[in-house]
């Protein structure tokens, strides 16, 4: 039987799917995780000095083993072992939610533009939540070394490369289940639940405004900020961290949308399917791995409001295909928290018995 590790975890970004993720596989690894977060506020802040903050309260005040180490992109870990060259001894995971490294066409140098890349040049191994993240990653890296001449002559793609694998984030979806049982909650056909952060809010606008210009009558639950809407759309608008108010509200809505042009990865997405609201995503990101390939004509669009109309539309006047519930189980199967956890564990298990 292999023996209970001591996984160390820190996050800088403690919000959003990086908390989901988190929450999950310390309630379900079967190893012991310990936890140091801080609070999600501006990346850039967290990409240059969470590093110290960490390495001076592990240097103050941790005790006992380490057998893995376990961050997200949005800390800078060649500069935690230069504060703590103790842990280079410990095998490492870097957890990709995000990048940021410049667009591909980027032009200009940046103070950040190397920061993730040398996190995963430092790390064991480097994750990713969707094969899309990763192959965008490795993209943008390419680009960056290819604009920089002082990194020609030693070149960390292929090794970087070689350590890339993607690791699909548990989202836990059992509460879906639960409250279908325990509450009545009636799904409303004219009901749209959207999330709005780091979304196209412009977008969203203006298919609205043309679904109001053709007498279409529409309600939307939304999660996120709203400075960007316009004021005219009849919303609820739910908390960020209430978790309970958002799979009451998938519950009750007929359409879920994003426009995300870029998404990585979207627990939203994965829960509103799982409480079977029908998708309708941007034609970009990740959101093709979400969807069995029946779906995809009917629920990915060109990201433009003349499309995205026509699609509500459809929703609401036409019958949609089926057949596809044992395809989209499949798919979500996955991102259950038991069987996504169960191959963290493994992976760790195999990367920490390598090291020694």
């Amino acid at each position: 039987m292999t023996r209970q590790l001591d996984i160390l975890a820190l996050e800088p970004f403690y919000g959003g799917i990086r908390r989901v993720m988190l929450d999950a596989v310390i309630h379900c690894s079967r190893h012991r995780w310990t936890l140091l977060k801080l609070p999600p506020r501006r990346i850039e802040r967290r990409l240059t000095t969470a590093a110290v903050w960490f390495a001076e309260q592990l240097s103050r005040h941790w005790v006992g083993r380490t057998d893995l180490l376990f961050t997200s992109e949005a800390l800078n870990l060649s500069d935690l072992y230069r504060f703590m060259p103790n842990l280079l001894k410990t095998p490492s995971v870097v957890y990709f939610h995000d990048n940021q490294l410049p667009p591909l066409d980027s032009k200009h140098e940046g103070p950040l533009d190397l920061i993730n890349l040398n996190s995963a040049a430092a790390a064991t191994e480097i994750w990713f939540n969707s094969l899309y993240h990763l192959k965008t990653f490795l993209g943008k890296a390419t680009a960056l070394v290819k604009r920089l001449p002082e990194l020609a002559g030693r070149n960390p793609l292929p090794e970087v490369t070689g350590k890339a694998r993607v690791m699909t984030p548990p989202v836990g979806f059992a509460h879906v289940q639960d409250l279908m049982g325990a509450e009545a909650i009636e799904r409303d056909t004219r009901t749209i639940f959207v999330e709005t952060r780091d979304a196209d809010n412009n977008l969203l606008n203006a298919a609205m405004s043309i679904l109001k210009r053709r007498g279409e009558n529409f309600r939307l639950i939304t999660v996120g900020p709203v400075d960007e809407l316009a004021v005219d759309l009849p919303r609820t608008t739910l908390p960020e961290n209430d978790q309970n108010a958002h799979l009451k509200g998938l519950l009750a809505s007929k359409v879920f949308v994003s426009t995300r042009r870029d998404a990585t990865s979207d627990h939203h997405a994965v829960r509103a399917l799982s409480a079977g609201c029908w998708p309708l995503f941007p034609k970009t990101g990740m959101y093709r791995e979400l969807l069995p390939q029946r779906m995809q004509s009917s629920c990915l669009y060109d990201p433009y409001a003349e499309e995205l109309a026509g699609h509500l539309q459809d929703v609401w006047h036409f019958a949609p295909p089926d057949g596809c519930e044992q395809d989209l189980a499949d798919i979500l199967h996955q991102f259950d928290p038991v069987v996504a956890c169960r191959a963290i564990d493994e992976r760790v298990e195999q990367l920490a018995a390598t090291k020694h």
